[in-house]
């Protein structure tokens, strides 16, 4: 009963269409990728392949699919489903933005869900509406820059300068990780953050930006037991 009822709906629908006089190719009022090629009073019913869509500006006389930029799509008009091929062809054909939200110059040329990557010249920034580049200063995207590395708990590099208490600034910034007094973060070039570790018996003291004896640093007074290791390590510091 229930495919008896799809199959009436489809075959309704389908009827709504009434081949005129003239043989050619007509678009569908409500599927932009959906058409109709009329012959002699017959009609077939085609779909454009998925991420096109028909063109109606060289119908009736030339069955023709476009890229949704080029042919104006009556707004309401739905599409076939899509067809995904990987993250970097949504559809089957078409130009696609980066996966990365804030790489705007890299894109995608799909056809038959194969992906080309593709990229826009230096100022420039991928525009999927048009399927060109257009000028970074346009506004056409937002979000557009370098992507934020950022460490599996969560940290990700401060944009902040840090100076040393010798009086130099630092290329590499030190940040202080909040759940473990003996380790801090160093972000290379102040955007790639990788986790490092003072030396056994120190702590990080995130004033000086250096390692320390647990007493100097305040909350890190209690981190080591008081054992003959950690006495031996300090008693090297404080020599």
């Amino acid at each position: 009963m229930h495919s008896l009822a799809i199959l009436l709906f489809v075959g309704a629908a389908a009827a709504q269409f009434q081949c005129p006089a003239e043989d050619g190719f007509f678009a569908d009022n409500k599927q932009c990728d959906k058409y109709y090629d009329c012959y002699r009073g017959t009609m077939t019913e085609k779909l454009c392949p998925d991420g096109l869509v028909f063109d109606t500006t060289q119908a009736p006389r030339v069955e023709q699919c476009n890229y949704p930029f080029l042919v104006e799509c009556p707004e309401g008009s739905s599409l076939q489903p899509a067809q995904p091929s990987g993250i970097e062809c949504p559809r089957q054909n078409g130009y696609f933005e980066h996966e990365d939200p804030s790489n705007c110059a890299d894109y995608y040329e799909c056809t038959n869900g194969e992906p080309q990557p593709r990229k826009c010249p230096t100022g420039l920034v991928f525009d999927e509406f048009t399927g060109t580049c257009q000028w970074a200063s346009a506004g056409y995207r937002t979000g557009c820059g370098e992507r934020v590395e950022v460490l599996p708990d969560g940290f990700s590099c401060p944009n902040e300068t840090q100076v040393h208490t010798n009086g130099q600034a630092l290329d590499h910034t030190r940040h202080l990780k909040p759940s473990d007094c003996r380790f801090f973060y160093i972000c290379n070039e102040g955007k790639y953050p990788r986790e490092v570790g003072c030396p056994q018996g120190t702590v990080f003291n995130d004033a000086t930006l250096n390692c320390d004896d647990p007493r100097n640093v305040p909350g890190c007074e209690n981190y080591y037991p008081d054992d003959d290791v950690s006495a031996v390590v300090r008693a090297g510091i404080n020599n």
